[in-house]
């Protein structure tokens, strides 16, 4: 009897776990696009998440602000500057980087703070929130990947940047002349376009067509892809970021 009723209290746990409602986060008053929109331009926006570009001139201080939505962040360029908050308004310094690169870092809501860009360089970003992290919103389809996935079949022309429960993030790259293995991406998601050349796409069984984006677009949306291979057939390099949203799934066993 011990046994039966605590089966049974297991499932109802179990089933209150499956029905949980996701909680949406939503900006609020002094938000950065609000408070400091000479420094933050939305790229993209929908029910899963905002993206914004954000960016400061040398010598330039932004206005106080929060972000109430965690997130990643792309570093594009950066030099020296400070963070500052109300509680410390002579803010934490950090140097320029000589051997700066792009990277990829995980960024938890921040409440009322401001940077300084102390140096010489433009600083760059892009900051992807998520508006309902840890889970997915109904109708959300949940993906495991396969033994073809782009990570896997791939790793030549796809590099992860950081991955959690919430996203995985590629840097995509793809040299003139040259043409992916087919692969998959289990995970909708968008492309953040540094560089795309002409295309040839193919997909089994179907003549190979022609693919490129629209001029001057920054930020793509992209759904899960089955098995596919894609052929640049341009003169320079192939290169974007591609920001596949999991949403609570846990990070594949490698």
């Amino acid at each position: 009897m011990l046994k039966i009723l605590a089966v049974t209290a297991w499932m109802a746990g179990f089933a209150g776990a499956q029905t949980t409602v996701c909680k949406t986060l939503a900006p609020d008053a002094q938000d950065a696009m609000i408070a400091s929109p000479a420094n933050h331009t939305v790229l993209f926006e929908d029910a899963d998440v905002r993206v914004l570009d954000v960016h400061s001139a040398p010598h330039t201080k932004e206005t106080p602000h929060t972000h109430r939505l965690p997130g990643v962040m792309y570093f594009v360029q950066q030099g020296a500057g400070t963070m500052n908050t109300p509680e410390d308004p002579a803010g934490i310094s950090h140097p320029a980087d000589s051997n700066f690169k792009p990277y990829v870092k995980a960024v938890a809501p921040q409440g009322l703070h401001w940077t300084e860009n102390t140096g010489d360089v433009p600083f760059h970003a892009i900051r992807v929130e998520f508006k309902h992290p840890g889970c997915g919103l109904p109708g959300w389809k949940t993906a495991v990947p396969a033994a073809n996935d782009a990570v896997v079949a791939a790793p030549a022309n796809h590099t992860v940047l950081l991955e959690n429960d919430d996203v995985r993030v590629l840097d995509v790259h793809l040299a003139p002349g040259a043409k992916e293995p087919w692969h998959t991406h289990p995970w909708p998601g968008f492309f953040y376009v540094i560089a795309t050349p002409p295309l040839r796409f193919y997909q089994p069984g179907k003549t190979p067509e022609p693919r490129g984006f629209p001029a001057g677009a920054k930020v793509v949306p992209i759904g899960a892809q089955g098995l596919h291979a894609a052929e640049n057939v341009g003169d320079f390099p192939l290169h974007m970021i591609r920001f596949e949203l999991k949403f609570g799934q846990a990070a594949p066993t490698p």
